[in-house]
């Protein structure tokens, strides 16, 4: 019966909209959250709004991958029709432009590892970090996270930390925020360039099943064991992603996709293709709200000295090297002042990580990027980043005053 309703129901809306949508095909914009890169967004979705555009003739449906900051840009410009993000993202969103909720995505399907359509945060360190055992020891330390408003990339993490008594921006060293793909956080991490990294859930175990990293060099903090849910996990759990429409969109359309997307059954090849389970209605966004509200409560005051980091993710998201990113920090309340000491400018107590003191040899071996990534086995990314560490912690403005500064170090 359920099945014949709907069908009824999107035979009808289907109609309305043919009615309402008579002469040239139009395009519908869908903007993706694209936090596994923009191929993966497209390859994943495309193929479910392919499925779907019969139920609104005349109209073609095409995936627009966008950063952060790029949904703010594309909503602001009405560049798009549709946004699906998470729910923090939504409702951030919602804010600043009018958005209609449609549907909700069910992640779960056999030969995944469950969720209860649900998602959170892990917060990892190396496994060989002794030094960071707790949430705790994160006190002084460096995190890598997506960006101050990721949601899975860091929000989710920042409220678990708020709430066991660490307030990220006070009480750690410094933030590192890198942008999507969530992959160079982990990659951050396993380098030894920041010492603990978070992302959003199921991300780890897909870089093992993928070969970018190996399960034992990571160790997970705050594990959390919920029934129902598989993946590794240190913080509460939110709802799944939320497909919405702005209003550009017809109510008949609206309805009529939402009808269609509810129908498609978890062996349809779009869904297959998408590694869901289906969709189904929204959820009550309670827990998002008071999550971003906890977050929201523990950011530090106009007052607070920090470095502002909305410049440098628009920029980030037109491809400023990592280097740029390493730039990009705030100090804690509690950490020490800058050293204006001669002796201590040169470098002499400067501490560095293994990876840290290779990539400082090579430099003052006067390799470039592209020789250190192919004698180290690692990508020239990572390498700007250690370089822009480097240079952040010598209070170097150039190779060569980094070598000069790191003199000491060079020669042990």
């Amino acid at each position: 019966m359920m099945r014949l309703a709907l069908a009824i129901l999107l035979a009808l809306a289907g109609c309305a909209v043919a009615a309402e949508g008579d002469g040239d095909r139009v395009t519908r914009k869908v903007g993706i959250l694209a936090y596994r890169g923009d191929e993966a967004a497209i390859a994943r979705w495309q193929p479910t709004f392919d499925a779907v555009e019969t139920a609104v003739p005349g109209a073609d449906f095409t995936v627009v991958p966008l950063s952060l900051d790029g949904v703010r840009s594309a909503l602001a410009r009405g560049e798009i029709d549709y946004l699906f993000t998470n729910p923090g993202h939504l409702y951030r969103m919602v804010e600043q432009a009018r958005l209609f909720p449609m549907v909700s995505l069910r992640s779960d399907r056999e030969d995944v590892p469950q969720t209860g359509n649900r998602f959170g945060a892990v917060i990892f360190v190396r496994s060989d970090n002794e030094e960071i055992r707790t949430l705790a020891d994160l006190k002084g330390r460096r995190l890598a996270a997506i960006a101050p408003d990721a949601f899975g990339g860091f929000e989710v993490a920042a409220a678990t930390l708020v709430r066991n008594e660490i307030n990220p921006w006070r009480d750690l060293d410094s933030i590192v925020f890198l942008g999507f793909p969530h992959d160079g956080v982990i990659e951050a991490v396993v380098d030894g360039a920041v010492d603990a990294g978070t992302v959003r859930t199921g991300l780890l175990e897909a870089a093992v099943n993928a070969g970018k990293v190996e399960a034992y060099q990571l160790r997970i903090l705050n594990p959390l064991r919920v029934p129902g849910f598989e993946p590794a996990l240190s913080t509460e759990l939110m709802p799944e992603w939320i497909l919405a429409s702005t209003a550009s969109v017809p109510e008949t359309e609206r309805r009529a996709i939402a009808i269609a997307l509810l129908r498609l059954d978890g062996d349809h090849p779009a869904v297959e293709a998408g590694g869901y389970g289906g969709w189904t209605t929204v959820p009550s966004d309670v827990t998002v709200r008071t999550l971003l509200q906890t977050v929201d409560a523990a950011k530090p005051g106009e007052d607070t000295p920090m470095v502002a980091l909305s410049g440098f993710l628009a920029a980030a998201a037109g491809g400023v090297p990592i280097v740029i990113a390493m730039l990009i920090y705030w100090r804690g309340r509690h950490a020490s002042p800058v050293q204006t000491d001669p002796a201590q400018t040169a470098g002499a107590k400067v501490r560095l990580t293994p990876r840290e003191h290779e990539i400082l040899q090579l430099v003052g071996a006067g390799k470039t990027t592209k020789e250190i990534a192919r004698d180290l086995g690692i990508s020239p990314k990572t390498v700007e980043f250690h370089r822009g560490h480097l240079m952040r912690k010598y209070e170097a403005a150039n190779m060569a005053e980094l070598v000069r500064k790191a003199g000491g170090a060079l020669a042990a």
